[in-house]
């Protein structure tokens, strides 16, 4: 059974697919490193390349096509989408949102040390970034295909990560993941 993940930046979306590829033997596709990719080529931050969408929606529709064709040649697999849209376009999958409180969000922000993330030294700067970036993707996600990406009963499972360690985490999602796969043999 295919997995979805998305959810708020910095929320560990990541981290918790590195643990499900590392424990249980699934395979990632980040969909948001593409994207992050192709604004790193065009010289603009993820923010500046979520306007860019807005006003050119051509890029997304390119993911979200390779998306959908992707979850269905690989229905029934061991693969994670680690993708904004994901658990729309794969809609035969465990979907999962991970949450993060914002003050959260932002100190993980500011203090991430991995390559290719853009770096804060002020946490106001980052705040306003990370919003503003968050607001650009729900605005241009409803414009372009009608969903609510902020609408939790679009997911099988809503995690909040802010106060629980990523392997804690990680396992309540892989006895969720179980269950959920369990209900669907029904």
């Amino acid at each position: 059974m295919l997995i979805t993940l998305t959810g708020k930046p910095c929320s560990g979306k990541s981290t918790l697919a590195g643990h499900l590829v590392n424990d249980h033997g699934f395979t990632r596709i980040g969909v948001g490193d593409m994207f992050k990719d192709e604004a790193k080529k065009r010289g603009m931050s993820a923010e500046e390349f979520n306007a860019l969408c807005a006003s050119d929606p051509s890029y997304d529709y390119f993911l979200d096509e390779k998306t959908a064709k992707m979850g269905k040649e690989l229905e029934g697999q061991k693969y994670i989408f680690d993708a904004r849209l994901a658990w729309h376009f794969v809609p035969k999958s465990f979907k999962i949102y991970v949450d993060v409180r914002e003050d959260e969000m932002v100190r993980r922000l500011v203090t991430s040390d991995r390559t290719g993330k853009e770096k804060y030294d002020d946490a106001v700067e980052a705040k306003r970034t990370l919003l503003n970036r968050r607001k650009l993707e729900r605005d241009r996600y409803k414009k372009l295909y009608n969903i609510d990406i902020d609408d939790l009963s679009n997911y099988d499972l809503v995690i909040d990560t802010s106060d629980e360690p990523a392997d804690v985490i990680a396992e309540k999602v892989w006895k969720a993941y179980q269950e959920f796969c369990k209900e669907e043999k029904k």
